[in-house]
């Protein structure tokens, strides 16, 4: 649909009648929430959207900012809430008051709701004494300090800690995949590097099929793992774990320990999360919801927070008399592995031990015909983005296209056999040549073209090339007549 432009605004009070939906928070979950309520609901709701950052920013791609391969994307909120005639209201939540259905915001203006949906994030705090932090939009600095020691033979080993709590380790592995491929190509002299995680196997979430994946990727890199191991600290070149052993590193890298946000009027556990029912509804708040970091839900993951939204929206579409169903949360797990060469991506079920009947989105067959938890060197779902949201991952997917909406999510079939070398060898031709039009296009001035070459080019790699990663943004610009930059860092 579309709309007049939604400009950000300070004091504005909304509704309180039970179609007038208020969302807080301005990243995956809030975002998803409010194209699949659009999607769902029509024109009917009013829709608000409260969010404390004037950008949608795309923090899943920020580890490959330090190795120069990816740039964080940043999508100006309101290119996305004018499309959907969203009001969007510039500022942060501070309390709920559930018994008068408002919200009071930082700068103290209250909004009234008919129906909230919380979809915020968590607090970090640094994982361990010594460690350096990298909690990714933001932060390449200290990566690249230690890539540049490195490469200038000043250090001579990097660990790569998973603190204990991190429920998604995923982005440490490319983190340490990405450092082995950039030492590697700028001729460092040998560094030890080595993952530490409390894990069993390497992300043992996704099941076997993924652990013996990344196993044998890490083994081709020369990376040591350890695994049941928890660190205590980090000093004078040593990393001491619990049980008083320790392993030399000069440096150790670590994301964050994550906490709830604490919500000031809502019920929320010891670590700050909101409990919810399945259908993402807060327990014991009338008309109040809750999606995403923010939840109670063990795992913190973009694809993850995606399907909590849109649980949240079926139910909220239901109760406005929208929807005649609402199915509940059911997780699936997808995770593209980025690594510096060829990609994986991994699906998993968590939980169950068939497909659940609701989540196959538009692949009716993969709910019969295959065991749950695979892994693959070809995309597994479409678009085949780090945010697998069926509304947002392919809203941003087709981000420069003009009009029209852009599609849902796919899952795709898994692959009968292993990838060969002739199939890596076309993949590879593939890209070659979608990287060859991409360039042809933006020659006579069709930017649109040459931005979907490059998209197929960056389904078939994962990432593209340094150098067409800053094209894109050039291209982007020249499209849409922009004279700075969309994305962060470049």
């Amino acid at each position: 649909m579309s709309a007049s432009r939604a400009e950000p605004t300070l004091g504005c009070v909304t509704a309180p009648g039970p179609e007038n939906v208020l969302i807080v928070g301005g990243g995956v979950a809030a975002l998803e929430a409010m194209l699949a309520l659009r999607a769902r609901a029509g024109e009917a709701p009013h829709i608000t959207l409260l969010a404390p950052d004037r950008e949608f920013v795309l923090r899943a791609s920020a580890v490959l900012e330090p190795f120069a391969r990816g740039t964080t994307r940043r999508v100006p909120l309101t290119e996305i809430t004018a499309h959907h005639g969203v009001h969007l209201v510039s500022d942060a939540l501070a309390e709920v008051r559930p018994d008068e259905h408002v919200v009071v915001t930082r700068s103290g203006t209250e909004h009234a709701y008919g129906t909230l949906l919380i979809a915020l994030g968590t607090v970090p705090e640094d994982p361990f004494p010594g460690a350096i932090t990298f909690a990714g939009f933001g932060q390449r600095e200290a990566i690249e300090e230690v890539l540049a020691e490195a490469v200038a033979g000043k250090i001579q080993s990097i660990a790569f800690v998973i603190p204990p709590g991190t429920s998604w380790p995923l982005p440490l592995y490319e983190l340490a995949m990405l450092t082995e491929a950039h030492l590697r190509e700028h001729g460092a002299p040998p560094v030890r590097l080595v993952v530490v995680t409390p894990e069993e196997r390497p992300l043992a979430i996704f099941g076997e099929a993924a652990s013996e994946d990344l196993e044998a990727r890490l083994e081709d890199c020369a990376i040591e793992l350890h695994t049941l191991t928890r660190p205590r600290d980090h000093a004078d070149g040593v990393l001491h774990l619990a049980g008083g052993s320790s392993l030399h590193a000069d440096r150790a890298i670590a994301f964050p320990r994550l906490h709830g946000p604490r919500i000031a009027g809502l019920p929320h556990d010891d670590d700050g999360y909101i409990r919810v029912d399945d259908h993402q509804r807060v327990v014991g708040v009338p008309d109040v919801y809750a999606a995403g970091d923010c939840t109670a839900f063990p795992l913190k993951q973009g694809g993850i927070a995606s399907q909590q939204a849109d649980a949240a929206a079926a139910s909220i579409a239901l109760a406005l008399g929208a929807s005649s169903e609402a199915a509940p949360f059911e997780p699936v797990l997808r995770g593209l592995l980025l690594t510096g060469d060829e990609p994986s991506y991994f699906r998993a079920y968590p939980g169950t031990e068939r497909p659940p009947s609701t989540v196959a989105i538009n692949a009716p067959s993969l709910r019969q015909e295959h065991a749950p938890n695979v892994a693959a060197h070809r995309p597994l779902w479409w678009p085949p983005s780090k945010v697998a949201g069926h509304y947002l991952g392919a809203f941003l997917a087709h981000e420069h296209e003009p009009g029209g909406e852009p599609g849902h999510l796919e899952d795709r079939e898994v692959p009968d056999q292993p990838e060969g070398a002739a199939a890596r060898e076309e993949r590879r031709a593939a890209l070659d040549l979608a990287l060859l039009m991409a360039e042809g296009e933006a020659g006579v001035g069709d930017y649109r073209a040459a931005l979907r070459a490059l998209d197929a080019a960056e389904a078939l790699a994962g990432a593209l090339p340094e150098e067409y990663v800053q094209k894109r943004e050039l291209w982007d610009n020249e499209l849409h007549g922009r004279p700075g930059s969309r994305y962060a860092g470049g």
